[in-house]
């Protein structure tokens, strides 16, 4: 069994969904990906199972 980060970077996320960071910005507003600000900082964290989910990843949510 292998692990899987719970969150990345806003950033990270752009890249891994190749796209720039106004849309993911919208995406997470839509609520079509989870994010929440890192405790203690300004940097948003965004769900890598939110990323599965929105990608339709049926492999990546077992």
């Amino acid at each position: 069994m292998t692990h899987q980060p719970f969150g990345m970077r806003r950033r990270d996320a752009a890249d891994s969904l190749g796209i720039g960071l106004d849309l993911l910005d919208t995406l997470i507003r839509q609520g079509r990906l989870r994010a929440r600000k890192a405790r203690g900082g300004r940097t948003i964290i965004v769900s890598v199972q939110s990323i599965h989910d929105y990608l339709g990843d049926k492999e990546a949510t077992r």
